[in-house]
């Protein structure tokens, strides 16, 4: 059984971090209270302390264009018909070589 991913929105980031950075409540107690991994709550200080107007907005790390997501679909495209050619190659060669032993046992 597998838990289901839980996903925090920016509002109660900020809220977590504030809390800890004003000192109402400790790291541990905010960790208690939402059942966050100490990992996590250091990941979101860290990008609090860091920029705490600009924290927790999704960046792309690279921008992806049309054209990026375009050659992306004909490579993986170009990659399949690859493989299924490869196959067809290899069941032609074996067919090929079944046939030709039926010819000669016969």
């Amino acid at each position: 059984m597998q838990l289901a991913k839980r996903s925090f929105n920016r509002e109660f980031k900020i809220q977590v971090c504030e809390e800890i950075e004003s000192k109402l409540k400790t790291q541990a107690q905010v960790i208690r209270e939402h059942s966050l991994a100490t990992s996590l709550i250091s990941k979101w200080m860290r990008e609090y302390r860091s920029d705490p107007n600009g924290c927790f907005t999704r960046r792309e790390k690279y921008p992806v264009s049309i054209q990026d997501v375009k050659i992306k679909a004909l490579e993986a495209a170009l990659g399949r018909a690859t493989y299924e050619n490869q196959v067809l190659k290899e069941a032609n060669a074996l067919l090929k070589k079944v046939s030709m032993e039926r010819r000669f046992t016969k």
